[in-house]
């Protein structure tokens, strides 16, 4: 069963005319005649009844009508929502970010994209590099702003953001007062606060002391990044952070790590081989603009 058969079907029964309805088609008469015929050998039965210039619809014609409009509408309704996407009016995005970027930087940015699409809705999903990597190559994210010292051959990226890892520390702690920054080598006997599995930050932590000599005494393991900070601030241990982590925060100070040049670049990632739907695109395309 075509579809413009069923559109010819709903116009000769609603004008109860081929003339009027080919009108209202905008094609020739001989063309709806054929279709509705075609229609009628398709379902082995008539759905017009012919008397002269007379038109009406038999016991089968009406059966099919209001079939034929739901068909029709439903048609109609995704085309309209394809549309919409590609025109931006309608869609989704799902975004992947870590903490700090989605607490301090993304409020603002998201605000001002969805000032300029106000029919799009964005996803924000938070965690750590390794598991937003992942979520974007299993495709259950569009976008994702990462670290991107190591990524796989399977995404793209972008840059995006480039800062400075500092130590973070209570705003009691003895390193205070005498001095602005810190080398790596003094905190041997320092007590650490690790972020979780699948962190950047555990990884850069821990390589960061390794090439300092030692091995860093862990006072909590596993903390995200709130927890963790509430523990540097009570005076349990010291973190390495990225700096943009500590915007706003009170009870803890930053200290720069002047034995080693620690950085993190981030960038935002997306999967080759995936095609990205108007809503993703469009995001993609702002994100990249004003990063």
């Amino acid at each position: 069963m075509h579809f413009r058969h069923l559109r010819a079907f709903v116009a000769v029964a609603e004008a109860l005319s081929f003339s009027r309805a080919a009108e209202d088609l905008d094609i020739a008469q001989p063309a709806v005649s054929q279709q509705i015929r075609a229609l009628e050998e398709e379902l082995g039965v008539p759905v017009f009844d012919r008397i002269g210039k007379r038109v009406s619809l038999t016991e089968a014609g009406r059966g099919l009508l209001p079939h034929a409009r739901q068909i029709l509408g439903l048609v109609e309704t995704a085309e309209n929502e394809v549309r919409e996407r590609g025109q931006l009016k309608r869609g989704r995005a799902s975004l992947g970010a870590p903490p700090t970027v989605s607490t301090h930087i993304l409020p603002a940015r998201l605000t001002q994209f969805k000032q300029q699409h106000a029919g799009l809705e964005v996803l924000l999903r938070e965690a750590g590099t390794e598991t937003l990597l992942r979520q974007i190559e299993e495709g259950r994210l569009d976008l994702a702003i990462v670290a991107t010292d190591v990524l796989p051959t399977a995404v793209e990226s972008v840059p995006f953001l480039e800062e400075r890892y500092v130590l973070a520390v209570s705003a009691q702690h003895p390193f205070l007062g005498r001095r602005q920054s810190v080398r790596l080598t003094d905190l041997t006997q320092e007590p650490f606060i690790l972020f979780p599995e699948g962190y950047k930050l555990r990884e850069v932590t821990l390589t960061a002391c390794a090439l300092a000599g030692f091995e860093p005494r862990v006072a909590l393991d596993g903390g995200a990044m709130q927890s963790a900070l509430e523990f540097v601030g009570a005076g349990l241990g010291v973190a390495l952070v990225p700096e943009l982590a500590l915007t706003d925060i009170r009870g803890i100070k930053q200290l720069k790590i002047s034995d080693q040049d620690l950085r993190r670049q981030l960038g935002l990632t997306w999967l080759k081989a995936r095609s990205l739907s108007p809503a993703a695109r469009a995001l993609r395309e702002f994100l990249t603009r004003v990063s």
